[in-house]
């Protein structure tokens, strides 16, 4: 490419107060290539880009694989049950596909199923061929429609153009940033990444705490990668997960999760972290706790997938369901921790425990004291 060459995009120009991609030199730009994804980076370094990351990125792109693959399988599986408890009785009455009224059916879901497609519009086009036959038509109410990503603080936009490029099955990723620099630094890089960043990867500008609260329950996949804490995230971030979809979580705050502020860490997470030999492994727990509170308020649980602590950060990556009577078994999950402060022993004392009698289960405060003075 020669120095005189200029990309310039109308982005935003629709929107007021959005920032538009202004033309550029590509003399003022180094090329940084990682994955299959390149992005431009200025030379005064105005949007961050964190190479220490790379493990956390490549790492995020071989659990979204897996999701993917995993959602597909889950998919064909609920739709091989519905098959069997079709009607089996001779003679017993059939619902043509054009006679289905119940909007549950008809989006070829039931309560109770994971909703995979909700976050599509349902004035949104067929891919399908018009005025296709009855039989196709119903085969087209169960197909899977391609994951739907949300990558809640963007920057450069470099990780967002790698899912897009590097993961199969991904119809639509979206960037958001609140910072205006940074959103034209993606929308740059999106045309920079050509035509298939371009069809699948869109940015916006806008506070990812407000634009999670406004899309409940469309989006798959939702990335938060913060500066420091997630916890401001968190509330919104559990409500834009489709039931059954995953979040994946960045927390760089270590010192604040491994007992060096063990106020600042009560504040932000709800937790009191020890500064024992297994503060890291605490640091994790304290992160899925928090998350699993935040999704007690709207009748949701979390399901652990991938926990790791490397470097100056931990990253976990869960799956949220709802569910009112899976939800009460959270205080099953936790405990107190009472460290002895003359070794390295320590005993749990979970927070709740059940009682079961017959077919009914209660739900009481678990017992205490745990350990003698001894």
């Amino acid at each position: 490419m020669a120095g005189s060459d200029e990309i310039i995009g109308d982005e935003g120009k629709q929107h007021k107060g959005e920032p538009v991609v202004a033309p550029f030199d590509l003399n003022d730009f180094i090329i940084i290539k990682e994955g299959e994804a390149e992005i431009l980076m200025h030379a005064k370094n105005e949007v961050f880009y964190n190479k220490t990351q790379v493990n956390n990125r490549d790492m995020s792109i071989a659990v979204l694989r897996t999701f993917v693959s995993k959602r597909k399988q889950e998919h064909e599986a609920m739709l091989s049950r519905k098959m069997k408890n079709g009607p089996k009785v001779m003679g017993e009455p059939v619902v043509e596909p054009e006679a289905v009224t119940d909007p549950e059916v008809h989006n070829g879901k039931s309560n109770g199923e994971c909703e995979v497609s909700q976050g599509i519009s349902q004035d949104e086009p067929c891919s399908m061929a018009e005025d296709p036959a009855p039989n196709q038509e119903a085969k087209g109410r169960g197909e899977l429609k391609p994951a739907r990503v949300l990558e809640a603080l963007s920057a450069s936009g470099l990780r967002a153009l790698r899912y897009a490029r590097e993961v199969d099955g991904i119809s639509q990723v979206v960037a958001l940033d609140n910072d205006k620099l940074s959103v034209e630094a993606c929308r740059r890089n999106i045309k920079f990444n050509g035509s298939v960043a371009c069809s699948k990867v869109e940015s916006h500008f806008a506070d990812a705490r407000v634009y999670m609260l406004t899309h409940p329950k469309e989006f798959d996949v939702v990335d938060l990668d913060p500066y420091g804490s997630p916890s401001v995230f968190l509330d919104s971030a559990v409500q834009s997960v489709v039931d059954g979809g995953i979040l994946m979580c960045t927390a760089t705050d270590m010192a604040v999760l491994c007992g060096g502020n063990g106020e600042v860490c009560y504040s932000k997470y709800g937790s009191y972290p020890l500064r024992g030999k297994y503060c890291h492994e605490m640091a994790l727990r304290i992160l899925l706790a928090c998350i699993e509170s935040h999704a007690n308020r709207y009748k949701r649980y979390i399901v652990p997938i991938l926990s790791v602590q490397m470097d100056f950060y931990v990253r976990v990556f869960v799956r949220i369901y709802t569910s009112a009577s899976a939800m009460k078994n959270t205080p099953l999950k936790l405990s107190y921790v009472y460290q002895c402060t003359g070794c390295d022993s320590f005993q749990l004392q979970p927070i709740g425990r059940t009682v079961s009698k017959n077919t009914s289960v209660r739900y009481l405060p678990g017992f205490g004291p745990v350990v003698s003075q001894e």
